[in-house]
């Protein structure tokens, strides 16, 4: 009789421990699978592979990797193809000087750049250090653009090839043209690293509109200086009046019409470092296009997205904007900042309200040096302005490293086309 209750008793502790197990078991399958379930998700949204097709079915793939706006899009039926990445590395010459200057190169408590030669300045860049978003922002600033270039060059018209859209449809096309010079960050024409006389200018630019005919010879020129408490100067041409007037430089945001862009939106962002506050917010995956092959790309009449164009994957950092002067015109603007070409990839906008305003991708494509060696350029840039329904799209194929005289940038060569002269 004691060894039948003693079995009893020994198979009812068996069962017990059993069913202790079974549960214990399925309670850590269930939190493993509670926790790998997020992590799949992160993959699935990075898990992209080349041929694979992006579209209103899986846009669950490419969110947060892609600007608000443009996932709209793709969830109303916009459709594209991955690619290959395409990796670029800065010519020799500007990483031998960043490995010569950036380990002198400081920031002061202002922001201010000190000690700055050459090259990128910050070439360790630490997520947590607390000035993080300042460095990043000078790493973009003086990221590699070659001694001077010449935006348009590189197109098969030799002008920039531009496209005002309404919300219509109504396309309204202007050509351009644009020279940059950096005068004392100079890498491969000589004299290097300085050009003597303009040791106190960051860069120079001739800005002159070849079409239409009613807006064609309207040119301006701009300086910005080194000197961070210095306004850049600015000055206009304009044929009407025979007459070239000084600009005002502090009111950044006047539109470049008939485009969207204003003069800090050129480049993603073309305002005075110092000017401005920085947030570093990360790092993250992004879609961008470093081999566009139609300069301009095709797209229906009226829109502004590519239609034969594939995307590509790459790494970048992210940059929260803001202004120190409480009128400027954008109170928050985020840049997507590639981590080995330091260009700015996508380009948010929002107003006071926290309202997405505008919405900017940058296609970028490889172009040659005169030595033949193969470097990047921006390609086509398009501009959203997603509350009023306008948008800008914008081919700018850059020649670099061309062999200009330090003369064309001034006011010489205004006054010669003032007298009918031409830029070269």
């Amino acid at each position: 009789m004691k060894s039948i209750v003693k079995d009893q008793v020994s198979i009812a502790v068996r069962s017990t421990l059993y069913a202790l197990r079974f549960t214990v078991f399925g309670l850590l399958l269930g939190l493993i699978l509670l926790v790998s379930q997020p992590l799949k998700i992160q993959a699935a949204e990075g898990d992209l592979k080349p041929g694979d097709i992006i579209g209103p079915n899986n846009w669950q793939k490419i969110k947060d990797m892609v600007g608000p706006n443009f996932l709209k899009r793709v969830k109303q039926g916009y459709t594209f193809q991955i690619k290959e990445s395409k990796k670029f590395k800065p010519p020799r010459e500007y990483v031998e000087a960043t490995e010569k200057y950036s380990g002198g190169v400081k920031l002061a408590s202002n922001g201010y750049l000190e000690n700055y030669v050459l090259g990128l300045p910050f070439a360790k860049l630490d997520p947590n250090d607390p000035q993080a978003g300042e460095k990043l922002a000078w790493n973009f600033y003086w990221r590699w653009l070659g001694d001077n270039y010449k935006t348009g060059g590189a197109t098969k018209t030799g002008q920039i090839i531009r496209y005002a859209i309404e919300k219509n449809g109504d396309e309204r096309r202007s050509d351009l043209v644009t020279y940059t010079i950096f005068p004392h960050t100079r890498y491969m024409l000589d004299p290097k690293p300085v050009l003597p006389g303009y040791e106190h200018i960051d860069w120079m630019q001739l800005r002159v509109v070849g079409y239409p005919r009613d807006s064609a010879g309207v040119s301006t020129f701009g300086i910005r200086y080194t000197d961070p408490d210095k306004a850049d100067d600015l000055y206009i041409y304009i044929p009407a009046i025979r007459r070239i007037r000084r600009g005002t430089t502090t009111q950044r945001c006047q539109t470049l019409a008939p485009s969207e862009f204003n003069l800090d939106d050129i480049n993603s962002f073309n305002g005075k470092v110092t000017n401005f506050n920085y947030k570093f917010l990360g790092e993250k995956k992004v879609l961008t296009n470093f081999t566009e092959e139609g300069l301009p790309f095709r797209r229906k009449k009226g829109d502004y997205l590519p239609l034969d164009e594939k995307w590509e994957v790459q790494d970048v950092y992210v940059l929260e904007i803001t202004p120190k002067d409480p009128s400027y015109c954008y109170p928050r603007k985020v840049l997507w900042i590639d981590k080995t070409t330091w260009e700015s990839t996508w380009t948010l906008v929002w107003d006071k309200k926290g309202d997405l305003w505008k919405e900017q991708f940058a296609f970028r494509t490889p172009v040659k040096l005169p030595d033949g060696r193969e470097v990047w350029s921006v390609a086509t840039v398009v501009i959203v302005n997603v509350q009023n329904g306008r948008s800008t799209v914008l081919t700018a194929v850059r020649a670099h490293n061309r062999d200009y005289p330090p003369s064309l940038w001034s006011l010489a060569t205004m006054q010669r086309m003032m007298r009918g002269g031409s830029v070269e």
